[in-house]
């Protein structure tokens, strides 16, 4: 008797084009906040935008599965978009690791690695604009 093996489909879910989407709006939106809160107030919204990049991140990796198919140009978006990840989580773990440090270098730390993830976005969008050409991201 033949073993039978389940199909498993490599393709990413349909909707994580939007997810991931949504996510970059979500967090622009939070650093928009987190730009005009007080600096004394900003501290949960750092919380959140880091969760948010962190789960980011993760959702990416099976858009990676999708951008896999396009062969070598595939490659080199995700070997890019890997190392800019590498980037963002060290930016996370030093913007929580230093509670307590000098509130305004950590606020322009902060925004500096922003300004990478706005540009990392800018990129992803326009790699779902060449999977997704339909989409109205």
């Amino acid at each position: 008797m033949e073993h039978i093996r389940p199909f498993i489909d490599p393709s990413p879910p349909l909707g994580i084009e939007q997810m991931i989407r949504d996510d970059h709006r979500k967090i622009r939106a939070l650093f928009d906040f987190y730009l005009d809160a007080p600096p004394d107030s900003r501290q949960p919204l750092v919380e959140q935008i880091l969760m948010c990049l962190a789960a980011h991140i993760e959702r990416e990796s099976l858009l990676f599965q999708a951008v896999r198919k396009y062969g070598s140009d595939g490659r080199k978006f995700i070997e890019q978009a890997q190392l800019e990840h590498a980037e963002i989580k060290v930016m996370i773990r030093k913007v929580q690791q230093a509670e307590g440090d000098d509130d305004q270098a950590l606020d322009e730390f902060f925004e500096r690695r922003m300004q990478m993830v706005y540009a990392h976005f800018m990129t992803e969008e326009h790699l779902l604009q060449l999977i997704d050409p339909w989409s109205n991201g």
